[in-house]
């Protein structure tokens, strides 16, 4: 009898991808005269889900959605501290399935970005319409996310073991359990 593969669902933004830093980078020093600074809002990470959006003008975050994710919002950026290192531990254990929402004009660049770091990904489910997360099957043993919302509904809708990602702009979030880091998570699922 063959011993069954544990499979990990992993989000990107916010877990694997700092995705803050870099819209927060795109807005100051690529947004075409921009008016945001270093020691600014924008220089400082994003303590609420809508941070970004509540500290610029309305045509700048329409801009960030079209130029900036043309111009490489999700090409561009680095990964949180040791995920690398976690994303291969997990892959050792079974597959690491990456599962995150993203605009359809992003999948290309998603990919793209998911192939530069190399890691050792065994399925991809870009999400483009807010399908929940619960809907990717087969569902997965254990998940990491940094939405409470998304958290809340793979509690509620899969019978895996579901982990919120501790980030400034969840903290108000009651969701359990929560890690602080990626070596935090690994202690809990190793």
């Amino acid at each position: 009898m063959s011993k069954r593969i544990k499979r990990w669902g992993i989000d990107i933004d916010g877990v694997m991808y700092h995705w803050d830093k870099t819209a927060r980078y795109m807005l100051r020093e690529i947004l075409p005269n921009s008016p945001y600074s270093k020691d600014g809002p924008l220089g400082r990470e994003a303590t609420t889900w809508t941070y970004i959006k509540d500290n610029i003008a309305p045509e700048h975050w329409s801009w960030l959605w079209n130029e900036g994710v043309q111009l490489g919002l999700f090409r561009h950026g680095h990964m949180f501290p040791g995920t690398i290192q976690a994303i291969r531990k997990l892959a050792e254990r079974g597959d690491v399935i990456a599962i995150t929402t993203r605009p359809k004009q992003a999948v290309p660049d998603t990919l793209a970005w998911l192939a530069y770091q190399k890691l050792p990904i065994a399925g991809i489910h870009i999400l483009t319409r807010e399908e929940p997360k619960s809907s990717v099957l087969p569902h997965c043993d254990v998940y990491l996310d940094d939405k409470p919302e998304n958290c809340d509904d793979l509690a509620e809708n899969t019978a895996g073991k579901v982990f919120l990602m501790t980030r400034p702009n969840n903290l108000w979030s009651t969701f359990n359990p929560r890690v602080y880091g990626w070596s935090d998570f690994l202690l809990e699922v190793l």
